[in-house]
């Protein structure tokens, strides 16, 4: 199975799509409707939900080039780990209502697991970082480039001189490379970490401005920044639930707003008295 560790099975399945019997096809529905439930599974199970005979999910399972059954539960169970979306799908409440209860909930959990778990003396110190910062550049891709702008908007109201990355045009490069010790990089590394991330991290010790680093439950790497902050991004679906994310957010713009005293409550007036100017509000 090794030329195709990392490909999901739906595209196996569909790299194969002309030479499945029908009896193939019955179970590729199956499969390709909960990819990532197929762990919890026996061949015998499936077979059942199928409606096909064991012996046919044996020849199924080999020809996408698997060994055995278990090997392709391995499989799925890895791509669920990976935080493959579709792999994230369980079957659960068919009502709106009953989903939306359960969002609620796990949102809830979220942030009472992260707040429980996080170092207030770890919070108190990156917010006084950043407060206290030159240049705070914000970084992050996939959902971290939206949580990056997210707190990077939040505290240009009060900070001068900050920059989100990637940006249009720019490199991360060009960015980090003029950094000094009175700067703070704030990296969102929320999965799925991507080649750029992980090479930001890798660069991060070498830079000389301090480092903040927002993770999720998720994060393995073995990195130390100056600050590290996990938040709990559980949910019931495919879909990262961000609650806890947003609240360490607005708590810590908040945070920087008040210790930027006098110096923020100025940028604010000098930023509402331009909207006045300007009839944007």
């Amino acid at each position: 199975m090794s030329s195709n560790q990392r490909k999901p099975l739906s595209l196996l399945i569909h790299e194969r799509a002309g030479s499945l019997s029908p009896a193939d096809r019955q179970l590729a529905d199956v499969i390709l409707s909960f990819p990532g439930e197929i762990a919890s599974y026996t061949a015998v199970e499936l077979a059942k939900m199928a409606g096909i005979s064991n012996a046919a999910v044996s020849r199924f399972v080999q020809k996408l080039g698997f060994r055995s059954y278990e090997d392709m539960k391995r499989h799925a169970r890895d791509l669920r780990s990976e935080g493959a979306p579709n792999y994230l799908l369980e079957k659960g409440p068919t009502d709106t209502v009953g989903q939306i209860a359960r969002h609620v909930h796990f949102g809830q959990q979220n942030i009472a697991e992260t707040f429980s778990g996080l170092d207030p003396t770890a919070l108190a110190a990156a917010t006084q970082g950043i407060a206290s910062a030159e240049k705070i550049v914000f970084v992050g891709v996939r959902n971290g480039h939206f949580l990056a702008k997210y707190l990077r908007w939040q505290i240009s109201l009060v900070c001068l001189n900050t920059v989100l990355l990637p940006s249009d045009g720019e490199t991360i490069a060009e960015s980090l490379s003029s950094l000094t010790e009175r700067d703070v990089v704030v990296v969102f590394a929320i999965r799925r970490l991507v080649p750029l991330i992980r090479a930001t991290l890798a660069l991060l010790p070498q830079l000389r401005a301090r480092s903040l680093l927002i993770v999720d439950q998720h994060y393995r790497e073995p990195l130390q920044p100056t600050w590290l902050l996990r938040c709990v991004t559980h949910s019931p679906s495919p879909l990262d639930n961000h609650a806890a994310v947003l609240l360490l957010c607005h708590i810590m713009a908040d945070e920087v707003l008040r210790l930027r005293g006098d110096a923020g409550r100025h940028r604010l007036t000098e930023i509402e008295d331009m909207h006045h100017v300007l009839g944007e509000i």
